[in-house]
């Protein structure tokens, strides 16, 4: 009885070595390294329209546009701009030597530095109004139709800002 115990024993202790074996030889096995996807910012996309003939008001929206720019620059956030000039506020489109628009053509070239802003004026205003093309700030782009231009930027997602007062 002895030596059946012993065998026993002896079979039990087999087995857990053997299975001892088993778990300690357990294969590695490398995880594939998961990348987490970063938040995607969406693109900004503003039209800013102005056709106040107000020279300070306009010039303090000038303004307000450049630091938003400016802030999506710093933030490097996506965006495309467009300012539309129009009405009263095609005045602005060319140098005057006077100080009601100084500050405002300041600002204007200013703003014309940012890559992604668009100052377009309305054809129909500039030739209503007499003004040369010639005369016009070469960063400014004629459009046939601020209206046209401005109803397809909101058909496309832009944002519509109004400057008029």
């Amino acid at each position: 009885m002895k030596n059946i115990k012993n065998i026993v024993a002896f079979a039990v202790l087999l087995t857990s070595v053997g299975f001892a074996q088993e778990v300690n030889s357990t294969k590695v096995v490398e995880v594939e390294k998961v990348t987490v996807p970063t938040k995607e910012v969406k693109k900004q996309t503003v039209v800013f329209d102005c056709s106040s003939a107000d020279k300070k008001f306009i010039a303090s929206r000038l303004w307000l546009i450049d630091i938003s720019l400016q802030e999506y620059e710093d933030k490097k956030i996506p965006y495309d701009a467009v300012l539309t000039i129009h009405s009263g506020c095609t005045d602005i489109l060319a140098p005057k030597e006077d100080k009601s628009t100084a500050k405002i053509e300041k600002m204007l070239n200013k703003i014309s530095k940012h890559k992604n802003l668009s100052i377009e004026a309305c054809q129909i205003a500039v030739d209503r109004f007499k003004i040369k093309h010639d005369d016009i700030y070469p960063f400014i782009k004629l459009v046939p139709n601020s209206i046209t231009r401005v109803i397809a930027l909101q058909n496309n997602g832009y944002a519509f800002i109004p400057f008029s007062k």
